[in-house]
């Protein structure tokens, strides 16, 4: 039993600590913990044994007071001590603390604390320590535990701290001695050889190094070894340690892994990839065991070393060196990944990943990933792109060959994914993929027959992929332009040629898959748009050399007679293929009704209408039709033709709607010339029961009609007589003129089987009323008809084939046959009956021949003349002097709305205004004003 004696006063007990202080050895940092010191020699050691003895001897034999007996056991001292030995998290159990008076941890001995007059003691219970120490001279340590004695090396003493929270202030009585503390089977050990214990322990930690790279169990507890580990580093091991472990652990790697590997390697590539990384699999699974049990070593001694790898980084190291790096295995396990990755690009991702996916984050470990597969892998691949694209290019057509790119980038970028590539070797292979298989295919893409063939099926989906890849390696639209405006000018031409009734619907049908092939594949681009309002408009107004007019006017004069079809007969006059799309437009707008749909159709006829020039022609024909429309009154809607007017103005000005605007404004003033007519005495006493209505038209909007000759019934013509009385007593000065070949009016039939209104023309009722001069069976000549009603040959054959040969047959013809003859007779058909009530019957209408629609083109040229001669006496009288290039580029823009005009046209009619007599010769390209007093209008 050991004895401490706390009777030593405060100074003696600072002296003793200075004392203590210099005497003991240098204490180490808190952070590296102690380590060895050389050993005193055996005479000092001997004499600070005999000393603490002595000390220990006479606290047993200094008797002690009754009053202030000192308590004999631990609880007794301490009857409620916090629990100290409480060990760190995720960290391996071990003590740092050490004996030192600079120290600011707890003190290893119990010192008496003092304050003004009331001095006071702390006793203090330390937390054992499993680390080795030396002990001072002149210092007693006592281990408070019962630890086990060999769980330290030899020589090894504890230190007793004395953490704040533990001491307890002790209260002396009035005649209360110093106390003692006894403590009962104080064990100590015997200090032992440093290198003997780093013998022993690097002995264990060899033998598990053996047992790992045999494959074989560890014998040793990990804990143990970890301790021992933790030893070596605290006892300044930690150099040597290392270096012996760097020597065993490349020791393995150079010979046996490696040894290992060049057996399972066969001749193949392939093979040497699953040996290695079958040693790779196996050397990461040791080295991780290495490095838990050297993991002390690793974090206090490694990882703070500038110049020196953990033990991870060591075993990379040593794999790099000998395996990857070795002339044999490398070029080959290269090789190797590189035939894998080609028999996976053929075989559609035959290849398994849980063999490529190991090597290339080995390669990526081992920091040899960009310097020596990246840059070889991706010249690999540019060779093998490079032949694939050749070789498709040529055996597939351009649908095909796009569909082909598509499925190589897609799968590229799976596969770089699938086996963990790096980003930047994944944007480097979709790199090395635009390249080979659409930069250097551009010819290929852009191929006109195949662009052309793609854009006539309107395949879509090939046209989205089409653009997108271009516009991976440059301006798409610049690359399209040249067979998309190919396309545009041969498939129009070809439509234009056709000269039929349908043109102008193959063109708006042309001209809408053109549109949605621009905003959907071409998303918009500007240039394509651009190219497609050219090409459009150059083959639309190409000059014909079939057409003995000047320009090729005939899409201007198909485009007329189209609005004049749907204006007459609205949607539905039109097929279903034409308006399919655009009836499901109407619907989507929540329009669905027919005005809806005709306003789409004209909206679409006059974007084909911006591209003709020769907008004058159009007006020619328009105005004829519109004519024939107001007159027989077979417009579909009003608001449609106000609507089309409306369009018409905006688009090229109000001097190209002024003639129509006057045909509308005449119907007005017709209708209101009319009601004051029917409202007049002479009106309502001579109508002899006729309902009349007239038309009162200005010859310079309308139309010029030819005047038919005609002997109307004496009733109707005397009432005719009295309308042109009254209009001229309301009207001085002005003349009228009757165009019979346009009226039409309604007749009361009384057949025996039941009576009928007949709607007719003026033609057709003019010979059914001869008819009511004779008896009901008997009949007329061809001949006697055509003198009865004064019509001329062509028209009394029309009228009567209307009447005996149509749909509704009012007249009987005799001999039968469906052609009319000069030596027929016609009777009333008695036996006429019909469901319907009022039945209209239709006039035979002659087709356009070919000498009248040369006269309407012919009278267009001529009023184009007559515009460009109005125009260059306009501009010469504003301007004294002019230049002939000048003059020629002004005429161009004031006739512009009407048509574009020929130059050689516009030097012919400059000549017409040049004077051969002029004071002085002035320059040949300079015109003087000689025109002042001419009149224009």
């Amino acid at each position: 039993m050991s004895e401490v004696d706390y009777r030593k006063s405060p100074a003696s007990s600072q002296q003793q600590q200075g004392k203590k202080r210099k005497q003991s050895p240098s204490a180490s940092s808190q952070h590296e913990g102690p380590k060895y010191r050389p050993q005193h020699n055996q005479q000092q050691q001997q004499q600070v044994q005999q000393k603490q003895q002595q000390q220990q001897q006479a606290a047993e034999l200094e008797p002690l007071p009754q009053e202030s007996r000192r308590p004999q056991t631990i609880s007794e001292l301490f009857p409620a001590v916090p629990s100290s030995n409480s060990s760190r998290p995720n960290t391996p159990p071990s003590s740092t603390t050490t004996s030192s008076s600079t120290s600011k941890r707890p003190r290893a001995s119990i010192e008496p604390t003092a304050e003004i007059y009331k001095p006071r003691y702390t006793a203090a219970l330390s937390v054992p320590s499993t680390m080795l120490n030396f002990p001072d001279q002149n210092k007693v340590t006592i281990d408070l535990t019962d630890s086990p004695p060999n769980s330290h090396a030899a020589g090894s003493v504890k230190k007793m701290s004395t953490p704040k929270a533990l001491r307890v202030p002790f209260q002396p009585g009035p005649h209360s001695a110093a106390r003692k503390l006894v403590v009962k089977n104080l064990r100590t050990t015997a200090k032992g050889s440093p290198e003997v214990y780093y013998e022993q322990t690097w002995k264990s930690l060899d033998a598990a190094l053996t047992a790992i790279f045999s494959g074989e169990r560890i014998s040793t507890s990990l804990e143990e070894l970890y301790r021992g580990t933790e030893n070596l580093c605290r006892a300044d091991k930690s150099a040597p340690t290392y270096e012996t472990l760097k020597a065993r652990m490349e020791g393995y790697v150079g010979r046996k892994l490696k040894d290992e590997l060049n057996e399972r390697a066969g001749r193949g590539d392939d093979e040497v990839v699953k040996a290695v990384e079958a040693a790779w699999t196996k050397w990461c699974s040791q080295l991780n065991m290495i490095r838990s049990i050297f993991f002390y070593l690793d974090r206090s001694y490694l990882l703070s070393a500038p110049n020196l790898q953990t033990i991870w980084e060591t075993g990379l190291s040593l794999f790099r060196k000998h395996i990857s790096s070795d002339d044999r295995i490398g070029p080959r396990f290269l090789r190797g990944i590189f035939s894998l990755f080609e028999k996976d690009r053929q075989s559609q991702g035959a290849v398994e990943m849980s063999l490529l996916r190991p090597c290339i984050r080995m390669l990526s470990n081992l920091n040899i990933y960009t310097s020596d597969f990246e840059p070889k892998f991706i010249s690999i691949s540019r060779d093998y792109f490079s032949r694939f694209a050749e070789q498709e290019a040529h055996t597939k057509n351009l649908a095909g060959y796009i569909a082909e790119c598509d499925h190589q980038l897609d799968r590229e970028s799976f596969r770089c994914d699938r086996f963990q590539l790096d980003l930047s070797t994944k944007r480097e292979l979709v790199s090395v993929l635009e390249e080979q298989m659409v930069k250097k295919q551009i010819p290929v893409l852009t191929d006109t027959e195949s662009v052309g063939a793609l854009l006539k099926e309107t395949d879509i989906k090939s046209l989205t992929s089409l653009y997108s890849l271009l516009d991976r390696v440059g301006d798409a639209g610049t690359l399209l332009k040249p067979a998309w405006e190919n396309y545009i000018t041969v498939h129009g031409t070809s439509i234009i040629q056709d000269q039929d009734t349908e043109m102008v619907s193959h063109l708006l049908e042309f001209k809408s898959s053109l549109d949605k092939v621009w905003a959907g594949p071409f998303k918009k681009n500007d240039d394509l748009a651009y190219s497609l309002r050219e090409s459009f408009s150059t083959f639309i107004n190409a000059r014909n050399p079939k057409m003995q007019h000047a320009n090729n006017s005939k899409p201007a004069e198909m485009i007329a007679k189209y609005v004049d079809l749907l204006l007459r007969s609205g949607v539905k006059a039109l097929t279903g293929n034409t308006t399919g799309g655009d009836r499901n437009e109407a619907e989507n707008t929540n329009v669905g009704d027919e005005d809806a749909e005709l306003a789409i159709q004209l909206e679409n006829v006059l974007d084909l209408f911006r591209f003709i020039h020769g907008k004058d022609v159009f007006e020619a024909f328009y105005k004829k039709d519109l004519a024939r429309r107001l007159l027989m009154g077979r417009s579909a809607s009003a608001d449609a033709e106000r609507s089309m007017l409306t369009k018409l103005k905006t688009e090229c000005g109000s001097g190209f709607t002024h003639n129509l605007e006057g045909m509308f404004k005449d119907m007005e003033l017709s209708k209101e010339t009319m009601n004051g007519f029917k409202s007049s005495k002479a009106g309502t006493d001579k109508s002899n029961g006729v309902d009349l209505n007239v038309h009162i038209l200005s010859m310079s909007a309308w139309p010029t009609y030819p005047d038919v000759p005609i002997s109307l019934p004496e009733d109707l013509a005397e009432y005719l007589e009295t309308f042109k009385e009254f209009y001229i007593e309301k009207h001085k000065g002005k003349k009228l003129m009757w165009r019979h070949a346009l009226a039409h009016c309604v007749l009361k039939a009384n057949f025996p089987k039941g009576n009928k209104e007949l709607v007719v023309s003026a033609f057709q009722a003019v010979v059914l009323l001869l008819f009511n001069s004779i008896e009901p069976t008997q009949s007329l000549s061809y001949t006697s008809i055509m003198e009865a009603s004064g019509l001329p040959d062509r028209e009394v054959n029309r009228t009567l084939q209307s009447l005996a040969c149509g749909k509704y047959r009012v007249l009987v013809k005799s001999p039968k046959g469906k052609d009319v003859n000069k030596t027929d007779t016609f009777t009333l058909n008695n036996s006429f009956q019909d469901s319907k009530f009022r039945i209209k019957i239709n006039q035979i209408q002659l087709k356009e021949t070919k000498e009248e629609n040369k006269e309407t083109h012919e009278r267009v040229a001529q009023d184009r003349q007559y515009e460009t001669q109005a125009a260059i006496i306009r501009i010469m009288k504003s301007r004294k002097t002019i230049k002939h290039v000048e003059l020629i580029q002004q005429t161009i823009e004031q006739t512009k709305n009407r048509g574009v005009l020929d130059v050689s046209e516009i030097k012919q009619n400059i000549e017409k205004y040049v004077s051969p007599s002029l004071p002085a010769s002035p320059p040949s390209d300079m015109y003087w004003n000689l025109c002042a007093n001419e009149d224009v209008i």
